[in-house]
């Protein structure tokens, strides 16, 4: 699947929003209406991969730094096994590092809660959402390819979710 280009205003409007600014800010700034940069984000699947990948650089830096918490972190629990003080703490840090598999999501460190960084697997997602089970355990278990006919009618359904929007 060919990647599409970037705009100057979409590739600026990155740099923002992975630095944390909300839609309004970014539009002020890169000339367009908030609406535009909110469909970006929900609807362009290659804004979406690179907004993705961005994120995850910057992602990176934070978990290389909290690892490096990590040995404290167990100096920290090694210690206060029979106290009371810094124990919370230092599992947090544990559970932030990944080395807690307890929660909904068990995947690496430097991939939670970031996409993909790939614009055909985003619109791949949107077309195997589209696909109709009957029991939620069949959505889990379907491992069947995505057709062109399903990426094409997923492309559609997002281009109408933009002009609906």
């Amino acid at each position: 699947m060919e990647q599409q280009k970037l705009s100057v205003k979409q590739e600026n409007a990155i740099d923002m929003l992975v630095t944390g600014a909300i839609d309004s800010e970014v539009a002020k700034a890169v000339g367009v209406n908030r609406v535009t940069v909110t469909r970006w984000r929900l609807y362009n699947p290659a804004f979406e991969a690179e907004l993705n990948c961005r994120r995850k650089a910057v992602w990176g830096a934070s978990v290389d730094r909290l690892r490096t918490l990590l040995p404290r972190a167990l100096d920290a629990l090694e210690e206060e096994l029979g106290g009371r003080h810094r124990l919370r703490a230092a599992v947090s840090v544990l559970q932030l590092a990944g080395l807690d598999r307890s929660g909904p999501k068990k995947s690496a460190l430097d991939e939670y809660m970031i996409g993909s960084t790939d614009a055909g697997t985003i619109i791949d997602a949107k077309a195997r959402s589209r696909r109709e089970h009957r029991d939620p355990l069949d959505a889990l278990l379907d491992d069947r390819p995505v057709t062109e006919f399903e990426r094409q009618a997923a492309m559609v359904e997002l281009e109408r979710e933009v002009q609906e929007s």
